[in-house]
């Protein structure tokens, strides 16, 4: 029984070790990464840093994966979304979360990639913390089917507010409404309805369906011009489905799509929706951010990952000839170093982190 529990001990200590080594690593490349944007790495940033590094460790290691394995530059992508964007994974209610995603490079190996998703009080400090105008984010309205609602009324630049009835008849959220005060101390009110969440849906699949093959063949990149052209097929048979649905219940039951779905979308659907509608809420409302989280903002979103990913899809898929006269004129320039890219031979990145 000692001899056990000593085990354990030892144990906790080398994950607190190990956990403690990958948080310094990261806080230290952050502090790095703001520096060359001209951003100052606050206290609050380095706390976001380490509650997100301590349950991205918690995630990996609870899906029996190592933390050396993960690709390193995505793991700094996502911590800069966490320090720039200021969410704090252990606020609560919780801000923001990770999930482990299942990629393939170009010779067809699967790997693990660590994404980052914003939760319902995540969109809320981002209102308060970049909103442009914003002075108060008041308590988010969830607006349940069978409530009463009466939407804001326009006349000329007055407006009526909304008003919101509870009768508890149902648990299902239909409706979000975001009270906003504005620095002049009008408030607005930022609405978003279930439907809407049927584009976050599709684009969920769709990116999900972007390195598929359906046992078509091993490695979509090497795919012949007959096999792509199958599996195009599929993928099309799978959208168009989803697009004939009439309502998100019936996309979030659709068998052919199902597959194709994260966890999160099937087993609790509900508190997604509610996250998606949060989300869309606010999105459209201008937000003062700088460089480092403007960017953050744009790599979580499904649409622009979608793209990104079919860009590299596509890239040097046609053989780019280039004129020997324009080959030998070409001046040889040194690549500049991008700000947040993991060079080999750069002292201050970790080992792991390197090829």
């Amino acid at each position: 029984m000692a001899e056990a529990k000593k085990q354990e001990v030892a144990v906790k200590q080398e994950m607190n070790t190990r956990l403690s080594f990958y948080a310094n690593q990261y806080t230290g490349l952050m502090e790095r990464d703001f520096e060359e944007h001209g951003l100052v790495f606050d206290d609050y940033s380095k706390q976001c840093v380490m509650a997100s590094m301590s349950a991205i460790y918690n995630l990996v290691t609870s899906n029996k994966a190592a933390m050396e394995n993960l690709n390193g530059s995505n793991l700094r992508q996502v911590i800069g979304q966490v320090s720039s964007l200021k969410l704090n994974a252990n606020a609560v209610p919780r801000e923001c979360y990770f999930q482990l995603r299942n990629k393939q490079d170009a010779n067809g190996n699967w790997y693990k990639e660590v994404e980052m998703g914003i939760e319902g009080d995540g969109n809320d400090a981002l209102l308060r913390n970049f909103g442009v105008g914003v002075k108060k984010v008041y308590p988010v309205w969830l607006v349940k089917e069978g409530d009463e609602f009466t939407y804001p009324k326009h006349k000329g630049v007055e407006i009526t507010p909304p008003e919101w009835e509870e009768k508890g008849l149902s648990q299902k959220v239909i409706r979000v409404v975001y009270p906003v005060e504005m620095d002049g101390g009008k408030i607005e009110y930022m609405i978003a309805e279930r439907e809407g969440v049927k584009g976050n849906l599709l684009a969920h699949v769709r990116n999900n369906l972007l390195n598929e093959t359906f046992g078509i063949c091993e490695n979509k990149r090497k795919a012949t011009d007959k096999q792509k052209a199958e599996i195009k097929a599929k993928k099309d048979e799978i959208i168009s489905a989803l697009l004939g649905c009439k309502t998100l219940e019936e996309m979030l039951a659709c068998e052919v799509a199902r597959p194709y779905m994260s966890a999160a979308w099937r087993e609790t659907s509900e508190a997604m929706i509610v996250r998606k509608m949060r989300n869309n809420a606010i999105k459209k409302h201008p937000k003062d951010l700088n460089a480092m989280a403007t960017q953050s903002l744009m790599q979580m979103d499904e649409t622009y990952q979608q793209t990104q990913e079919e860009i590299a899809e596509n890239a040097n898929s046609e053989p780019f000839v280039v004129a020997e006269s324009e080959a030998s004129d070409g001046a040889a320039v040194e690549p500049e170093k991008v700000a947040g890219e993991v060079v080999e031979n750069d002292e201050n990145v970790p080992d792991f982190m390197k090829d």
